[in-house]
């Protein structure tokens, strides 16, 4: 690799993603793209799309399209783990500098990677930046930035940052319950410095059982209604999850010098 290309990943967790996963690389390599061609900002990088052992065409579409675009690689897990473990892959298949994680059923807009890298390049002092994202779903406003702040996939992190905070939880009830972004995105939150660009570059669906799903009726409401409504957001915590997040923050207070 080059010394001064500055080198990224795009890591992309998929599970019998056939569906939608043409979308999702077509934006990847399009981002990319933009951020070589029209922002004129030279970079070294892979798309590595981690399958979850799935059982439909998901790997095939990825081979169709490493065949175009060498820089789409594809790691089958042995075995089936969760999102969480398949992010955490993903890092491990590269050695880039910065990351950036996209769901196998949303998009990165253009814009998206050039802005968050560019960002980055210019203050070394920042860990991570996150932008805002298009929802696809009718959402009151009171909800968006809590939204930016714990999505997955709008935001880079500099790879130190990503093995400080020991990556994402891979415990069984994470998996099941799929709430390893938010502890993610709240460790980082806690330790290092970042910033949010005002910027729209990205766009996260609604799919069944996804986090957006699950939160569909509290998110059409003021954050003061839905307290007083009484329905669930759809998360659990269970034991293990609290055990592991109290490890987990701990952990970053401690690297923080806080305790």
């Amino acid at each position: 690799m080059s010394r001064y290309a500055p080198t990224v990943a795009v890591i992309i967790p998929a599970y019998n993603a056939a569906a939608t996963l043409d979308r999702t690389l077509k934006s990847a390599v399009a981002s990319l793209r933009h951020c070589v061609d029209a922002a004129g900002l030279t970079v070294e990088a892979d798309i590595i799309v981690v399958d979850d052992r799935s059982t439909d065409d998901t790997p095939n579409i990825v081979k169709r399209w490493a065949q175009q675009y060498p820089t789409v690689k594809l790691h089958i897990n042995a075995e089936n783990r969760g999102p969480g473990f398949a992010r955490n892959e993903g890092v491990r298949q590269t050695s880039a500098q910065y990351l950036f994680f996209l769901d196998a059923d949303d998009v990165f807009y253009d814009n998206h990677i050039h802005t968050c890298l560019a960002a980055l390049l210019a203050d070394d002092a920042l860990g991570y930046v996150f932008t805002r994202m298009k929802i696809d779903m009718p959402m009151h406003p009171e909800w968006r930035d809590s939204l930016d702040e714990s999505c997955p996939i709008n935001f880079c992190v500099r790879r130190v940052w990503h093995e400080w905070i020991k990556g994402f939880a891979e415990e069984e009830d994470f998996r099941t319950y799929r709430t390893e972004d938010t502890l993610y995105r709240m460790c980082l939150r806690k330790l290092v410095k970042h910033k949010k660009i005002d910027v729209e570059t990205c766009e996260q669906f609604i799919s069944p059982g996804n986090a957006l799903d699950r939160q569909r009726q509290k998110l059409a409401m003021s954050k003061a209604d839905w307290a007083k409504s009484g329905i669930s957001d759809g998360f659990v915590m269970t034991d293990q999850m609290k055990e592991v997040s109290l490890d987990r923050l701990m952990h970053v207070e401690r690297i923080a010098g806080r305790v």
